[in-house]
């Protein structure tokens, strides 16, 4: 009775399979793949080699720090210091200081004292034309003066206001050619000691005066007072120095 299949042994006649040939085909395998490992090594360290073989560029040198000098030495201050010397006169600071003041009064005196002898020399070779427009002022002042006076306590304001518009335009023409008049003593300026005055006054007589004397009318004095208080100054002022003018010039 069959109970199974048994494998037949082979036959030792039969041709043996090729093993030669698989051992050197593996043998060769391993050899190739021996070679191109060790190729890439050698590729590998020849890069390597050759990056280190380059030369890496040498840092910047540091700046230079300039050196602290040491600190003068106590001689060498004092010796750069200006010695003091002491003054020779005797006097102490506020005596110098006293006399050095004493000098600066006497030479500004002297100036003023050459200024003031420029002046008179220059108004006294013009004074008809001075005495002219003195006394065209001093009369056109006492034409308001007297129109004040006049209606001190009237109880028509707009009455006594058109009495002195109505002046003042009589004056103006009279005014202005005596302010051309008075251009005429010093026409450059700076060589005469009362044109200034002349011209103040003038202007005020024109247009002022008139208008603080309307104001005096409704109650408010304090222009015309203002006005009042200026003039007589400069009238002061005007007739002290006409009559240097006309006094004989000192020899």
């Amino acid at each position: 009775m069959r109970q199974g299949c048994a494998r037949a042994r082979p036959c030792q006649y039969a041709a043996a399979p090729p093993t030669d040939k698989l051992v050197v085909r593996g043998t060769r395998e391993v050899i190739m793949s021996r070679r191109i490992s060790v190729l890439a090594w050698v590729v590998v360290g020849a890069a390597y080699l050759g990056a280190c073989e380059k030369e890496v560029p040498p840092l910047p040198p540091p700046p230079a720090v300039k050196p602290v000098p040491p600190p003068p030495s106590a001689d060498a201050d004092a010796a750069a210091k200006p010695k003091m010397v002491a003054n020779s006169d005797g006097l102490s600071l506020t005596e110098r200081i006293a006399k050095r003041e004493a000098a600066e009064k006497k030479v500004a005196d002297e100036l003023a004292v050459q200024e003031h002898d420029r002046l008179v020399k220059a108004d006294r070779a013009k004074l008809p034309l001075h005495m002219q427009v003195f006394a065209f002022i001093t009369k056109t002042r006492a034409q308001y003066d007297a129109l004040e006076k006049k209606l001190k306590g009237t109880t028509d304001k707009e009455a006594a206001k058109s009495d002195y518009a109505k002046l003042a335009g009589g004056l103006n023409a009279s005014i202005v050619a005596m302010g051309k008049k008075m251009e005429t003593i010093d026409p450059k300026g700076g060589n005469s000691n009362v044109t200034t005055d002349y011209d103040v006054m003038l202007n005020a007589l024109a247009t002022t005066y008139p208008v603080a004397l309307s104001a005096a009318v409704e109650g408010d004095v304090r222009a015309l007072d203002e006005l009042k208080v200026d003039f007589d100054k400069r009238v002061v002022k005007i007739t002290a120095w006409l009559e240097e003018l006309k006094a004989k010039p000192k020899k």
